[in-house]
């Protein structure tokens, strides 16, 4: 299974290959068509299967960072650098370009006929996601290595729409093709909405974000949180996914608190303790108090339980062990968040003060 990319600069690094084993060690002797346990090749060392081959390269290229949408869209202005301008050759640039491979067993690949063809685009997202986070460790290393901090981790978002692929089996049994085509790295873009929104829309968030800057909007920093988060998930980052969703929650709850408290006209003494106390505490005494409904995080089939599982105690993993969530994990994080908002929405105490937050938590988000 090979995937083609293009990076967003150039490594410096020309007619590079190398091949690494499940383990992650290498070994001398083995070229890329020694795959398969071809005749006349020696067997793989003991203990060592082949899982990655990466091929490196770069090239100079023309108009990588190409101005011509604006300067189509504003040619009275005159700010733009003119390709052409000073020579006959348009801005060039180097750019590396990487091959990367992953070897599976035959009996792991889709095959036509076989499967639904959803279930082979599934197989090949989940090997795209795998290549991209074994290629991250190189570009890591390799920009850290002359304080290059512009080389770092890429993600889906940082790629070309199309992502050419082929997938080969060696030796090949009797009647089989090799397979190739394009994926799409940007599945959650959406190509059903109009070319222009309308003006409306436009004027509606314009006056949005006024009354945000004068402080009317309290909940805008939970919805711009969760958007970060939804933006971390689908480019590949998903620690930062499972982080932003938790902080979005926090953020949540606290801002209910300072809202509901002004509404409600409670004692205003009182809401500093409850703004300074630790989260969990505030989750477990506090937040019920708002609540027609028992919140029991313990309950994983419950929204609470399911967010606290799923996201809060995830997050805490990360950030105090390390550990690295897979990409189900962070979808599992962000749903759940969603989930639980929606919930507290719903079980808000009825009172027709606070019913505009009721209707705004329990408004549909696409997820």
């Amino acid at each position: 299974m090979t995937f083609a990319f293009e990076l967003p600069w150039s490594l410096r690094i020309a007619d590079v290959a190398f091949l690494v084993s499940e383990s992650g060690e290498e070994w001398p002797g083995w070229s890329p068509d020694a795959m398969g346990a071809l005749a006349g090749m020696p067997p793989l060392p003991e203990g060592r299967q082949p899982r990655y081959r990466a091929e490196m390269n770069q090239a100079v290229v023309s108009g990588a960072r190409s101005l011509a949408a604006a300067e189509s869209s504003f040619p009275e202005w005159q700010g733009f650098p003119v390709r052409g301008k000073d020579s006959n050759e348009e801005a060039k640039e180097l750019r590396s370009a990487v091959l990367l491979s992953i070897y599976c067993r035959a009996q792991e690949m889709p095959l036509e006929g076989k499967e639904a063809q959803e279930d082979i685009i599934e197989w090949l997202s989940r090997r795209l996601d795998e290549a991209l986070e074994f290629l991250n460790r190189y570009l890591v290393i390799l920009g850290g290595l002359n304080d290059e901090w512009h080389i770092s981790s890429i993600s889906r978002i940082d790629l070309q729409r199309r992502i050419p692929w082929e997938l080969s089996m060696k030796p090949a049994p009797d009647g089989w093709q090799d397979q190739s085509g394009t994926l799409d790295a940007h599945v959650t873009w959406r190509d059903d909405l109009p070319e222009e929104r309308p003006h409306e829309e436009v004027m509606a968030a314009v006056e949005l974000i006024h009354r945000y800057r004068a402080g009317e909007v309290p909940f805008f920093d939970w919805i711009e949180l969760y958007q970060a988060a939804e933006h971390h998930l689908g480019s590949g980052r998903n620690s930062q996914a499972v982080i932003f969703s938790t902080t979005a929650v926090e953020v949540l709850i606290n801002t209910l608190f300072r809202v509901t408290w002004a509404l409600l006209e409670r004692d205003e003494a009182k809401l500093p303790g409850v703004l300074e106390c630790g989260f969990k505490n505030q989750l477990k005494a506090h937040l019920p108090q708002l609540l027609c409904d028992e919140l029991d995080l313990s309950a994983t089939e419950s929204p609470p339980g399911r967010w606290h599982r799923d996201c809060y105690v995830l997050r805490n993993d990360i950030v105090h062990k390390g550990r690295k969530p897979s990409t189900p994990e962070a979808m599992d994080a962000k749903l759940s968040t969603r989930a639980f908002a929606g919930w507290i929405g719903a079980n808000l105490k009825p009172d027709p003060r606070t019913d505009w937050i009721k209707v705004f938590l329990q408004a549909p988000k696409r997820s």
